[in-house]
């Protein structure tokens, strides 16, 4: 069932890229590929059986670009957030991802940032064009620790999410996923049907101090909810 499953997810997703790199020389905000996206993702969590419970979604202003700060354990984050978060918001993804046929093409129409996570200029420039897609009112989210978690905790966050805070100047919205680790751990090509519970967290105003890392990091553990 779950080959059935994930072939029905790879061509409902080429689809869908199709579309988003056709209608990108009208989609001067985004707003259709966000649209898109939405009902892709969505679609991928019903086909996976996979409900969301949504905690705080009354914490999200659309008026204004955000950084969302969440912890990270499964692939499954990037589905459930693209599809729930109530507002338009982007990834910023490994530039290996271009190389794919149709999906990376497609990320980058939507208005995705690939990362050179090897060329620290390139990986600064990268940061810098998702500060001005932010200032212009997209919202990214941003997984500090870097790589997903191998044993379901939360790791130390790394401080490269200050870099894109200070240059937009923008809220911090931390986001706290509890279950997805569970329904498909690190090395598993595997999704199992389950609960999700996602905890949006109330913003918080940058700053340059050497606290707020590990205070974005501290609540977004103190919002962890247990599925």
């Amino acid at each position: 069932m779950w080959l059935i499953k994930n072939t029905a997810v790879i061509i409902y997703s080429l689809f869908i890229a199709t579309l988003s790199i056709l209608v990108y020389p009208f989609d001067y905000r985004h707003k259709v590929s966000n649209f898109l996206m939405k009902i892709w993702t969505n679609l991928v969590l019903f086909i996976y059986g996979i409900n969301v419970n949504v905690i705080g979604a009354e914490n999200i202003d659309t008026s204004a670009g955000k950084i969302y700060i969440s912890n990270h354990a499964s692939y499954m984050d990037i589905f459930v957030q693209l599809a729930k978060l109530p507002d338009n918001v982007r990834m910023i993804y490994k530039k290996e991802i271009n190389k794919i046929p149709l999906l990376g093409w497609a990320m980058l129409c939507a208005g995705f940032v690939p990362l050179d996570r090897v060329n620290i200029r390139k990986a600064m420039k990268s940061l810098d064009k998702a500060a001005e897609k932010v200032k212009k009112g997209l919202s990214v989210v941003i997984y500090p620790e870097g790589t997903r978690t191998k044993d379901g905790n939360i790791g130390e966050f790394k401080k490269g999410m200050f870099f894109l805070a200070d240059r937009s100047q923008a809220d911090i919205i931390p986001v706290s996923l509890s279950g997805t680790f569970e329904l498909m751990p690190i090395g598993s090509g595997k999704v199992k049907p389950g609960n999700v519970n996602m905890v949006i967290g109330k913003p918080v105003k940058y700053r340059k101090d050497k606290e707020l890392l590990s205070e974005i990091r501290n609540i977004v553990i103190e919002n962890l909810k247990p599925v």
